[in-house]
């Protein structure tokens, strides 16, 4: 009888791991889909980035592209890079690893990422997060089975902007895209308004003496009960290296000013990034 039931044990277990791979085989065959769909959308990049390009710019982001080293680089159509860190839901949540892919289009301005997240041994959870055609969608999924996140709607439009606003540290020649504006705040600081969709978002990006951007400012909205509020987000950015000629922070986290402090909820560093490689990681 016990070699009976320890069968069907076995026999259960690999069929709840059959069905775990299965699903994560379809989760990743849609986000390809959707990835390869909007790399193949991307505009061709015709401009090349020259001092008369920085002119219109505030001095401070004039000094970050040329540090950067984009000055007679031509602007890429398409960015990929992996990231890995950490990441937990809450001030008192645990951290969880993380690994994740990301692809970005500078015409139109688009991003999908997909990240893997452990909890713990044989607990993950894999998600989408992106920005297409001015709208934001998050979805996240345990095992890849159970969907706990499915969130669109203007906030997530509001939030997608704004990641990819802070974001384009990672590609600074997105400074110089016709739908971004520049006002100077001071000799290290300079406001920029990303206008995507049917609206614009706003944040501030700082940077060392050098030119290096080492920081990003911006209010967003935070999902919260009963609803969405308006918070204070901060991206301290560090660490920074040349991809591919292109010098850019490497390592950074996330944060958000609540009521009782400071909640930092992501770290990541970069280990790959490309500059008009329009393939998927792996693919």
């Amino acid at each position: 009888m016990w070699k009976v039931l320890l069968l069907a044990v076995g026999v259960a277990v690999g069929l709840g791991a059959a069905t775990v791979w299965l699903a994560n085989l379809r989760f990743d065959h849609a986000a390809d889909a959707r990835i390869r769909e909007m790399l193949a959308n991307a505009a061709a990049a015709d401009q090349v980035v020259t001092e008369a390009s920085l002119e219109p710019l505030p001095e401070p982001v004039q000094r970050w592209l040329r540090s950067a080293g984009v000055v007679g680089r031509q602007v890429p159509a398409t960015v990929r890079l992996r990231q890995e860190g950490a990441i937990r839901q809450a001030p008192d949540a645990p951290w969880m690893r993380f690994s994740a892919d990301q692809y970005y289009t500078i015409d139109p301005t688009s991003f999908i990422w997909r990240v893997s997240a452990t909890a713990s041994p044989g607990f993950f959870i894999r998600g989408v997060d992106e920005l297409r055609d001015g709208r934001g969608a998050m979805r996240m999924v345990v095992l890849g089975l159970f969907t706990v996140v499915n969130a669109s709607g203007a906030d997530m439009d509001q939030g997608a902007a704004l990641r990819y606003l802070q974001e384009i540290v990672w590609f600074p020649f997105a400074a110089l895209a016709r739908n971004i504006s520049w006002e100077a705040v001071d000799e290290n600081s300079a406001r920029a308004t990303l206008t995507v969709g049917e609206g614009s978002v706003d944040g501030l990006f700082t940077f060392a003496s050098d030119g290096r951007v080492v920081g990003f400012k911006a209010t967003r909205y935070r999902s919260e009960q009963p609803a969405s509020v308006l918070r204070t987000w901060r991206v301290p950015l560090r660490d920074h290296a040349a991809f591919d000629g292109v010098l850019v922070p490497t390592s950074g986290e996330a944060t958000w000013d609540l009521d009782g402090g400071t909640f930092t909820y992501i770290t990541a560093k970069i280990v790959e990034l490309d500059y008009d490689v329009p393939r998927i990681f792996g693919r």
